[in-house]
């Protein structure tokens, strides 16, 4: 349930963010996937979805869909459980199908296509990974679309599907309702624009730094970081920055300390991150401890000054001052707000 209607102000676009529900990822394995495509989707959201590196899926969740339980082997012999059973696609905000070997292709559970038909139905945005194109052609879905296939797979692509047309020189092709990617690192562009859509730069752009490295030297200059194409947050220190200030978010780190360890001034670093970022690191820091402290009000039964410590606020005091300002609500409206929508 959204925070009260009225917000209004400079605090409302922080009010909106925060009552956005959790970027819900459907995905559906054939037989003999690869593994690094399922890594790179689901690595890149574990990172989205937390401070710090707790694993926690606070901001966005994952549920690998199929017959409950199911085993499914990858290509590399590595077998991954299904997690949830086939359920309303209207519970998710993306479907990823994730091609196989494709001798295997024909092996897929008959319900897999059914929900994939049932998503596309609901208009569901659907990406076919690797072979997943396909199956995502196979089964209509990219009629008047063109298809990211990896030129391994170009002469069967063609051979199976001779008028459809292909993209081999990209990672991925979206038209924002169907996607394909060809596989393998691939994937990780495509996952940086999609968390950074709905969850926001920051995130992307942590995601971006977990998962590359940036440059040991801060001092240095900045050096390019291949998955940052889809993310606003493209400097490196500003990237490193993010994961530690949300590393010592409940610590409240020195600014002057914080710009020292990345090789910066104070004065450039402040100019740098407004730059990059959009806000200042006092504020971003705020916001951060203040998204920590909605989740575990929304999701857990501590009392407000339990929350408050443990988001990083001095008090409970303190927490529902910044809570009034920014989200125009109090914890207990916050609190009380998803106790309504569970009820």
């Amino acid at each position: 349930m959204p925070l009260p209607s009225d917000a209004s102000g400079p605090g409302s676009e922080v009010a909106q963010d925060f009552a956005k529900a959790p970027l819900a990822v459907a995905i559906l394995l054939w037989p003999s996937f690869p593994l690094m495509s399922l890594a790179g989707l689901v690595e890149s959201l574990r990172h989205a979805a937390d401070h710090g590196d707790a694993s926690q899926p606070r901001y966005a969740r994952w549920d690998i869909l199929g017959a409950h339980p199911a085993r499914i082997v990858s290509s590399c012999g590595i077998a991954v459980d299904t997690t949830a059973p086939y359920g309303h696609p209207r519970g998710y905000d993306h479907l990823f199908v994730i091609g196989g070997l494709l001798r295997d292709m024909d092996r897929a559970p008959r319900a897999h296509r059914d929900w994939l038909r049932a998503a596309d139905r609901a208009g569901l945005p659907v990406t076919g990974v690797c072979t997943g194109s396909f199956v995502l052609a196979a089964e209509g879905l990219l009629d008047g679309r063109a298809a990211c296939v990896h030129p391994y797979h170009e002469k069967d692509f063609a051979t199976a599907f001779p008028r459809h047309r292909m993209v081999l020189n990209r990672d991925f092709d979206s038209d924002g309702r169907i996607t394909t990617v060809i596989g393998g690192v691939s994937i990780l562009p495509l996952m940086t624009r999609i968390i950074s859509a709905h969850l926001g730069p920051d995130r992307a752009a942590k995601t971006v730094h977990q998962m590359t490295h940036p440059g040991a030297d801060p001092s240095g200059p900045p050096q390019p970081v291949p998955l940052s194409r889809e993310v606003e947050i493209t400097d490196a220190r500003i990237q490193k920055a993010l994961v530690m200030l949300e590393a010592e978010a409940t610590r409240n780190p020195g600014i002057a300390d914080l710009a020292r360890s990345l090789g910066l001034s104070e004065r450039h670093f402040l100019r740098l991150f407004k730059a990059q970022v959009g806000r200042a690191p006092k504020d971003y820091l705020i916001d951060m401890k203040l998204r920590a402290a909605v989740w575990m009000l929304r999701n857990t039964t501590r009392s407000v000054t339990a929350v408050a410590y443990a988001a990083g606020f001095s008090s409970g005091a303190n927490l529902a001052d910044h809570c009034r300002k920014r989200l125009h609500a109090a914890p207990s409206q916050i609190r009380r707000a998803r106790a309504m929508q569970g009820a």
